[in-house]
């Protein structure tokens, strides 16, 4: 899997995810974007995405009148 910092991250996907939706390496890790010794992205917290899922699934309901 290719290691990239959260600012190349970020980048990439065109997005604009903070540090708390991620688990970061402790030590700095050569991101394979920038080419810089910084924290790379281990993994997504799983509470994010469960978060993710829930607003995409349901978020049309939110605005509708019953």
């Amino acid at each position: 899997m290719a290691e990239f910092c959260l600012d190349c991250f970020n980048k990439i996907s065109g997005s604009a995810y903070s540090p708390r939706c991620f688990h970061l390496s402790k030590k700095p890790e050569l991101c394979e974007e920038c080419g810089e010794w910084k924290p790379v992205i281990i993994c997504v917290k799983r509470r994010y995405l469960v978060a993710e899922w829930f607003y995409e699934r349901f978020s049309s309901f939110a605005g509708k009148d019953t």
